[in-house]
């Protein structure tokens, strides 16, 4: 952008900070439905005996103070997938960041403090390895931040950046995800059994009953019901920690005229170009 080789680019939001302000060029921060979140693998053994645990991690992730040190304000606290679609139904279930509750849960479970400040369940430290692909500074922010948080409620997590991803290997992943067309964009292929990208292997029956229910109807009234019971269950039994929604931060040489904000745009800030037909350079 600076070299002027570009006439628009997506950047982070402290790259775009760069260029506030600065003659010649127009900043432009947009809405999306693309959000962030720890996918557990429950392929791995580990959660096998541990998937009860995962309400502790909900609980012990501060959003909000995320989005404000990572994302600079840019983006908004995460609960659920389609908080920023149609059929957002609201969350009756909410992990707010409760890092007391986080550790009423770990002790219920059984539970106890060890020497080194982590908890430990029938002689094993209670963590996991969190996965991030390379060549994402956010994705990889938001990471070592909730390691950190859960470390603080004593969960021994922490952050590693593979080769490659190993999706059947992993123990969790830093996933992003987010649709803001149809509900069934994502969904269905994401949190149902077995399908395409649930990458996750979760399973729950409840939830591909409401995800096939909402899809087999052309009825909003119908698919609103679907969607607000898939919703609910999926906050009940989490396939993710959901973390935040990312604004998507696009700088465009001045001349450029025409990029409209009033849109949601999708996962990885696609659909900058929606009203293109409408741009015009001067």
């Amino acid at each position: 952008m600076e070299s002027g080789e570009l006439d628009l680019a997506q950047l982070t939001p402290k790259d775009a900070q760069l260029f506030e302000g600065r003659e010649g060029y127009a900043c432009y921060r947009m809405k999306t439905s693309d959000y962030r979140g720890i996918m557990f693998n429950f392929q791995h053994e580990y959660w096998k005996k541990n998937k009860d645990l995962i309400p502790a991690v909900c609980y012990a992730l501060n959003r909000d103070a995320m989005v404000e040190a990572v994302l600079l304000g840019q983006g908004v606290a995460a609960y659920g997938p389609l908080q920023r679609n149609r059929y957002h139904a609201g969350q009756t279930l909410r992990y707010d960041y409760a890092p007391e509750k986080s550790k009423k849960i770990l002790e219920e479970a059984g539970c106890t403090m060890g020497s080194d400040g982590f908890y430990e369940r029938d002689g094993e430290k209670v963590g996991f390895v969190l996965s991030v692909g390379a060549g994402d500074q956010v994705r990889l922010d938001l990471a070592q931040a909730s390691a950190q948080q859960l470390k603080e409620v004593g969960i021994d997590c922490t952050v590693e950046v593979p080769v490659q991803v190993d999706w059947s290997g992993q123990m969790a992943y830093l996933i992003g995800w987010g649709s803001p067309f149809d509900a069934d964009d994502h969904t269905y292929k994401v949190f149902g059994t077995g399908k395409g990208a649930n990458y996750s292997g979760y399973s729950n029956a409840l939830v591909d009953r409401y995800l096939i229910q909402a899809r087999q109807s052309d009825d909003p009234n119908v698919r609103a019901q679907a969607y607000a019971r898939f919703q609910q269950e999926l906050a009940k039994d989490p396939a993710f920690a959901f973390i935040c929604y990312v604004d998507a931060d696009y700088v465009a040489g001045d001349r450029i005229r025409g990029i409209a904000t009033d849109t949601v745009l999708g996962h990885h800030g696609v659909g900058i170009f929606w009203n293109i037909t409408e741009w015009n350079e001067v």
